[in-house]
């Protein structure tokens, strides 16, 4: 394989992954009314199919077309209102911080040390995000989509944002994830919506760990 064509490869595996990921982010957002979901959720769908559609030979994504499947149907308040009251079970049941999940409480600490890597590099935890805390899930994710497009965008420096998403998925999100979506999966959820997000959530970190170790093998 030439030198082109491995490159190639590359931009098209960091451009993918990172619409994956800011979709993944953008699903734990709560939608307060049915133009933030289609903001959020809905606008997102088409890429989010093309970036499937490349990815498919590599990753499971049928949980993520199920639950695509099922928010091309959220066209009315009583569909949202479902799954509304299932993210807020989440949210107060399991808060989906990487701090809480590690200590039982929102440890400062935890977030000051995500901070300081967003900001290493270029990251800023601005009002897209609701003020939510450096460690929540949104945020988290967001950082890896980010981490990916950087790396498709400034090429040049592809191996410095690759081995930042080899570490920060491999000391973070690996970690701390899985036990969350257990523990989230035993709360009385309705929808199969956000059961869909969670399973798929862990099973496409968990892979894409994989992946991201195979990249830094290549040459």
């Amino acid at each position: 394989m030439s030198v082109v064509e491995l490159s190639s490869i590359k931009k098209n595996l960091a451009i993918s992954r990172s619409i994956i990921y800011d979709f993944l982010s953008s699903l734990y957002l709560y939608p307060y009314n049915l133009d933030d979901y289609g903001k959020f959720v809905k606008s997102k769908i088409p890429v989010v199919k093309d970036a499937v559609k490349g990815l498919g030979s590599i990753y499971d994504f049928s949980e993520l077309v199920d639950v695509i499947a099922y928010a091309e149907r959220v066209n009315d308040y009583d569909a949202l209102t479902e799954i509304e009251v299932d993210l807020t079970k989440v949210d107060y049941g399991v808060p989906p911080y990487e701090g809480y999940i590690h200590r039982g409480y929102f440890d400062v600490g935890v977030e000051a040390m995500v901070n300081s890597i967003y900001s290493e590099f270029g990251m800023g935890v601005n009002k897209g995000f609701r003020d939510l805390r450096g460690d929540h899930i949104v945020v988290e994710l967001s950082f890896m989509s980010y981490l990916a497009y950087k790396s498709y965008e400034d090429f040049k420096d592809y191996g410095r944002y690759l081995d930042a998403e080899v570490s920060f998925l491999t000391n973070h999100l690996a970690v701390w994830v899985p036990i969350f979506v257990t523990r989230a999966l035993n709360l009385k959820l309705k929808t199969e919506y956000v059961k869909g997000i969670l399973r798929f959530t862990k099973s496409f970190i968990q892979k894409d760990k994989e992946v991201l170790h195979d990249l830094r093998d290549l040459p």
